[in-house]
């Protein structure tokens, strides 16, 4: 099956046929089920397609509108024209420049920060339905645009003084706006569902996500063994959250950091090592009622002993499913880290 190519840290774009096939494999039956650490929605999408009842969930806003664009919003509901125009600042309005007067050589040079502050708030005069698509391009483009597609550095110095190196394409961070909203925009159209699946879209903490289905699939933040200070998926991504909440940007920059992290969105749950254990026993708990899948990497901590073991005080049965080797674009050569399902019954 084809699936939307998303340029998520910890995308499942390969996995969601592998976790389908082991569930298959061990006879899992199920017409519900609940995505309670949706990302960018691949693992909902690819069952979606497979005709199952989803609840998609994410505790950040960005991740919920980029769902909301592949998974409820019609086919070609959002055309290239209409992205294309959300680049235009319109005669009779008034624009703020938040990103080009706060985010000056942190992430895009000020040309390319005045026009994501002219897009963002262009997006506010769409109906619902078209704000998820033009979010969904925008993001798309800021991610592709950025050393590593991720947030957690002041680092533009990479794209700007490029010379060479083994990451990155310098081509691919220098194409336009222009071109990347057509590119993401046909994308789009080209994934989008002919007849909308059963999904719903939810915007909480895993915690607090109180939907109920035959099947709970528990994609949780990993931890390396090693322990050592965690990127967490809100360092990675603040930038695109801080969006979501356009204006009020300037009241929850972190001047701390250098990179002048945006504080929306932050949460500690599953983003301890100390508390991720409690964290997940107060998950499965919750959800004990449900067939669960819980997806981790053999590598991480903590390890899949441990995990299976906090399984077991809520499952009679608990498989281990070995999904293959689980690598991501900046680190290909984890030959030994595999990606694990671990089901209970």
């Amino acid at each position: 099956m084809k699936l939307p190519v998303t340029r998520y840290y910890g995308s499942k774009r390969r996995g969601g046929e592998k976790i389908w096939d082991a569930l298959a494999e061990h006879h899992i039956e199920f017409d519900t089920m609940l995505d309670l650490f949706g990302g960018t929605g691949i693992v909902s999408y690819y069952m979606a397609k497979r005709g199952k009842t989803v609840v998609y969930n994410d505790i950040l806003s960005f991740n919920c509108e980029i769902a909301k664009a592949l998974l409820q919003s019609p086919k070609g509901v959002f055309s290239e024209a209409q992205a294309l125009r959300l680049l235009e600042r319109e005669p009779n309005r008034e624009y703020q420049t938040i990103i080009e007067d706060y985010f000056d050589d942190i992430y895009y040079p000020r040309d390319e920060n005045r026009i994501i502050d002219t897009v963002v708030q262009n997006i506010a005069y769409l109906d619902e339905a078209e704000k998820s698509c033009a979010y969904y391009i925008l993001f798309q483009s800021c991610i592709i645009k950025r050393p590593f597609n991720i947030f957690h550095r002041k680092n533009l110095n990479l794209r700007t003084g490029f010379t060479e190196a083994n990451f990155g394409n310098k081509t691919t961070w220098e194409q336009s706006f222009e071109s990347l909203f057509v590119k993401f925009t046909r994308e789009l159209n080209e994934f989008q569902f002919e007849e909308l699946p059963h999904v719903e879209v939810t915007n909480m903490s895993a915690l607090h996500c109180n939907r109920d289905a035959d099947l709970v699939y528990i994609d949780t933040p990993y931890f390396s063994e090693k322990r050592s200070a965690a990127i967490t998926y809100h360092n990675r991504y603040h930038f695109l959250e801080g969006l979501m909440h356009y204006e009020n940007i300037p009241n929850q920059i972190n001047q701390v950091k250098v990179n002048k992290e945006i504080r929306f969105g932050e949460n500690p749950e599953f983003e301890k090592r100390s508390h991720y254990l409690e964290d997940l026993n107060t998950l499965l708990n919750r959800h004990q009622q449900s067939i669960i899948a819980l997806s981790y990497t053999s590598a991480g901590f903590p390890s899949i002993e441990e995990l299976c073991n906090v399984m077991r005080q809520y499952k009679n049965n608990v498989l281990i499913c070995n999904l293959g080797n689980h690598s991501f674009a900046m680190n290909r050569n984890n030959t030994d880290r595999q990606e694990v399902l671990i089901i209970g019954i």
